[in-house]
């Protein structure tokens, strides 16, 4: 009988304080990654900061957060870009997130340390749709990261539209000593 209320408990907590569609939990998120960017934030905290933020990622999707095209915000115009994680400390392959309107093809160029082209890529893939915006991401696939401050810059090119740009830096750290 225990074992029931108990599995009852849990399912009741569990419906009462879901993250979907909520204002807090999306805050809450918010928070973290600005906690995980922190250069404050001890390493031990980090990684309690990215199981918790990959848990609220896998929630969502379980909760059908996206939207359909019709919803989508059909302005060309370049919203949030950035680079996640930022530091990335050991991780070969940081995600270029962008979101601006429905786009023909993306560029994206990423400039090592000293200022050379390390890679350059143009995303052609369709955009996702999540809460009404449009979102392309770019997986940084070299093997050879270029330690220290990188600058990457963004171009989204649309028929009969002028491109629209913005630049980033995002930040490899060596964490082999």
């Amino acid at each position: 009988m225990k074992k029931v209320l108990r599995f009852g408990g849990v399912l009741v907590f569990g419906f009462i304080f879901s993250p979907c569609n909520s204002f807090a939990a999306e805050n809450r998120t918010t928070k973290l990654y600005e906690l995980y960017n922190s250069t404050s934030t001890p390493q031990v905290y980090k990684q309690l900061l990215k199981q918790r933020i990959d848990r609220h990622t896998r929630v969502e999707k379980l909760c059908f957060k996206a939207k359909s095209d019709q919803n989508a915000a059909p302005a060309f115009k370049l919203g949030d870009f950035y680079a996640i994680p930022n530091p990335a400390m050991g991780i070969k392959h940081p995600i270029i997130h962008i979101e601006t309107g429905l786009a023909d093809k993306i560029e994206i160029k990423i400039y090592s340390p000293d200022g050379s082209l390390k890679e350059e890529a143009v995303v052609t893939a369709p955009a996702k749709v999540i809460n009404g915006l449009y979102i392309y991401e770019y997986r940084f696939a070299s093997d050879t990261t270029p330690y220290g401050t990188c600058i990457y810059t963004v171009k989204a090119f649309k028929a009969g539209a002028s491109p629209v740009e913005g630049s980033g830096k995002m930040i490899f750290v060596n964490t082999g000593y």
